[in-house]
């Protein structure tokens, strides 16, 4: 059968087979591959054509080879891939994900299956409509791309640990998040890397992207970004999309107010990669005696831990709330997780907790085997001067703690808590080759009430500011 092929964009070739027109789509697949002999045995899955809230079903006729890969042929409909239309900063981009959203709506209204979300498996057409390929053409497509394509195209928009189904208002919210500032909310050229920022959920917020972004659209992309508050109906993000292109995404400041948000927006930047970097290091050095931890764990902790708080109460118990702070704290100076654990309820300080954890259990690892600790308590090492350690030891802790009483609702506590943090700066061992040393003044604010024992326990810990210390500037001003 004798086949007239024109391009009509990047992945779509219109077919000419006596006098009929047929929309031809690019499936990734090379000529002559095992997978098209499989995929044209199977049974013929259906697409569907999207037009406002009418569906209509797109049967594929066949296949045909154009150019070294295979092509998906079936009922003409012309148009570009999702891919090109987001990158297309001349269209109206918000309007076209609205477009999306609606379609993704009335199909799930049908039941028809959600497949992971990908620039290249959904068409929009000139007319309005959205074509969303069959589910066996995008598991082929999805297939037969390598690895740059799988980050550029799909592993961008979807959060690794969710369902398809799950993972609908993040895609949206990430494709958004790109077309209103430019840059993707989470990006990296490596896989591994890329799945890490997403699960720890280190996004900048639009508006450090850009200034001008107004707060609120901000925040509702954030909030679906970091999982702190997800929307799975796609009516929902629908929605939004056209409020926000009614009434516009950005607001008008001025050039003073712009320099000042520039530069809160640097420094907030700065300190999420930063973060992120810390917390990546502790992992990623973690990692490396993952069965060694396991066996600390299983066979010590968590066997102890049962017996202490079935026989005893916890280290906290009895104690006022300013104390119960106050251990928190003075706790991580000497790894102690158990009394931070006793001290806390509704996963408060959680993060906070398990890198105390796992360096704890780093810690005595090392300590079975060298007979000392790799660490220094933060607070001695800052009371003589911050002198210079050997290779193998940092300081760790917390510095100069200041404790404040805070207005609280009746039954409860509430204090800011000040202070410095020290911490290895396995950022920069990845560089040099030498654990660095960071640290960080912290302002945080805790709501405490009292528990089933009528013992005070920290239920919210809330970071209010971080600012990076000088180590170099403080020896100076020590010196002085």
């Amino acid at each position: 059968m004798a086949l007239d092929v024109r391009i009509i964009d990047n992945g779509l070739i219109a077919l000419s087979r006596n006098d009929t027109q047929l929309l031809g789509v690019n499936t990734g697949i090379p000529s002559n591959s095992p997978s098209l002999r499989k995929l044209a045995g199977q049974q013929r899955q259906t697409g569907w054509i999207v037009v406002g809230d009418a569906v209509e079903a797109w049967k594929p006729q066949g296949f045909v080879e154009h150019d070294g890969t295979v092509h998906v042929y079936g009922p003409y409909a012309e148009g570009r891939m999702l891919e090109d239309a987001l990158h297309d900063t001349a269209s109206k981009r918000l309007e076209l994900l609205e477009r999306v959203a609606r379609a993704f709506a009335a199909l799930e209204h049908r039941d028809v299956p959600i497949a992971p979300f990908h620039t290249r498996t959904v068409v929009l057409l000139r007319d309005g409509g959205v074509l969303v390929l069959p589910l066996d053409i995008m598991g082929s497509i999805r297939e037969h791309q390598d690895y740059e394509a799988r980050i550029k195209r799909m592993e961008r928009f979807n959060h690794p640990d969710r369902s398809p189904e799950e993972n609908v208002g993040f895609s949206l919210a990430a494709a958004s998040y790109f077309v209103i500032t430019g840059e993707f909310p989470y990006d990296s050229q490596d896989e591994e890397d890329l799945h890490s920022r997403v699960r720890a959920g280190a996004v900048v917020p639009a508006h450090h992207r850009d200034v001008s972004v107004r707060r609120e659209v901000s925040d509702v992309l954030h909030a679906e970004l970091t999982g702190a508050q997800t929307t799975r109906d796609p009516n929902v993000w629908a929605d939004r999309l056209r409020n926000w292109r009614e009434q516009g995404v950005r607001q008008r400041i001025s050039s003073q107010e712009q320099s000042r948000l520039e530069e809160e927006a640097r420094q907030a930047t700065e300190r999420i990669e930063r973060t992120y970097r810390r917390k990546e290091g502790l992992r990623r050095n973690g990692r490396k005696i993952l069965t060694i931890a396991i066996i600390v764990i299983v066979v010590g902790s968590i066997p102890g831990t049962i017996i202490r708080n079935a026989l005893q109460p916890g280290a906290t118990a009895g104690l006022p709330p300013e104390e119960v702070v106050e251990a928190f704290y003075t706790s991580i100076n000497m790894l102690d997780h158990m009394t931070m654990e006793d001290a806390t309820v509704d996963r408060a300080g959680a993060d906070l907790i398990r890198e105390v954890t796992n360096l704890f259990v780093l810690d005595r690892q090392r300590m079975s085997v060298e007979m000392q600790s790799g660490f220094v308590d933060a607070q001695e090492w800052r009371d003589e001067g911050m002198p210079t350690l050997p290779a193998d030891r940092q300081p760790y802790g917390v510095v100069d703690l200041e404790i404040h009483p805070l207005d609280a609702p009746e039954g409860e506590r509430r204090f800011e808590a000040r202070y410095e943090r020290w911490f290895p700066d396995y950022e920069i061992a990845e560089v040099t080759g030498r654990t660095g040393i960071a640290g960080i003044w912290v302002v945080d604010r805790l709501a405490l009430r009292t528990d089933r024992r009528d013992d005070w326990v920290i239920y919210q810990i809330e970071r209010v500011s971080e600012e990076s210390l000088d180590l170099n500037e403080l020896r100076r001003q020590a010196e002085q």
